[in-house]
């Protein structure tokens, strides 16, 4: 009798014995998986962080590649409580859009609508907001590319996007517009669209001079629009040497048929230029019929 107690006293503590120690090894599985956790959930947040901060450089990087060069519907990011003291609590940032680039003057067109966060912004993009017919101001706003690196220094501007075929974060920035065939023949028509083609051509070390060619022939048909490209030309100094007198002269062949980028490009010339007078320049275009809203002057029109 003694011998069988003493067996099952050994039997239980064996049994107490392989309990704990199941319990350790539930108890080390246990840490074991929750350490695991968190290690996953660490390096997942390493993760993110990581590919946020290179998401922030790559954008400040593309940012002042575009400032330097900039080009028409880039977007720009504004803070604009560092540009105006006068805004409501919740009216902080905005959106503005390239419109024109002329020599180094970049027009821009603010949008009517403030916003209370940075992500505000790139939703009104998101959900094609841009695209409203009164999203932008109708005022035009010339600035130098030195006034432009001085709001990007200041943070005024906090970002600039380039669109991808018209598109940003997904959506139209503009209205895609449906290329219209016609065989209609428009004298210079041709030689302009060959021009834009060698002019944006990289793989001919001849280009600028064949687009030159080409603008300077639709430019002497009379074709608005290759009487501009030849104006810009002459003042970007592209090919041929800068002339601002050159240019001038081909931006208001281009005003004169009433042309409305021909008008804006010719007075922001005239204002860099000594001898230039700009109510001259209007009181020539009304002279010859030409249709014109002009804002703010301080002369009159006959």
């Amino acid at each position: 009798m003694d011998n069988v107690k003493a067996q099952n006293g050994i039997d239980s503590t064996m049994k107490t014995t392989v309990k704990a120690r199941l319990a350790v090894i539930r108890l080390q599985s246990h840490f074991t998986v929750a350490n695991a956790l968190k290690v996953i959930v660490l390096v997942s947040l390493c993760l993110f962080i990581y590919k946020k901060s290179n998401q922030s450089i790559q954008d400040d990087d593309n940012s002042l590649a575009y400032l330097v060069s900039p080009k028409v519907n880039d977007i720009y990011f504004l803070d604009f409580r560092i540009l105006s003291e006068n805004l409501r609590p919740n009216e902080k940032y905005r959106i503005a859009k390239v419109v024109d680039i002329t020599g180094d003057i970049v027009t821009l067109l603010y949008g009517n609508v403030f916003y209370l966060r940075q992500q505000s912004l790139k939703d009104s993009i998101r959900y094609g907001q841009l695209r409203y017919k009164d999203y932008f101001e109708s005022k035009r706003y010339d600035l130098k590319l030195s006034q432009l690196k001085t709001m990007h220094e200041s943070s005024a501007i906090y970002m600039i996007k380039r669109p991808d075929q018209n598109m940003l974060y997904g959506n139209y920035i503009n209205d895609p517009k449906p290329e219209l065939g016609s065989t209609l023949y428009i004298p210079g028509k041709r030689e302009n669209i060959a021009g834009l083609s060698f002019k944006t051509s990289s793989y001919q070390e001849n280009n600028l001079q064949q687009a030159f060619e080409r603008f300077s022939r639709s430019a002497q048909l009379g074709f608005a629009q290759g009487q501009i490209n030849l104006a810009q030309m002459y003042l970007n100094g592209e090919y041929i040497d800068k002339d601002l007198s050159q240019a001038m002269y081909w931006f208001k062949q281009a005003a004169l048929q009433s042309d409305k980028a021909g008008v804006l490009k010719y007075v922001i010339v005239c204002r860099q230029v000594s001898y230039c007078q700009e109510g001259d320049f209007y009181q020539e275009l009304t002279d010859a019929g030409v249709n014109i809203k002009v804002r703010k002057v301080d002369f009159k029109l006959n």
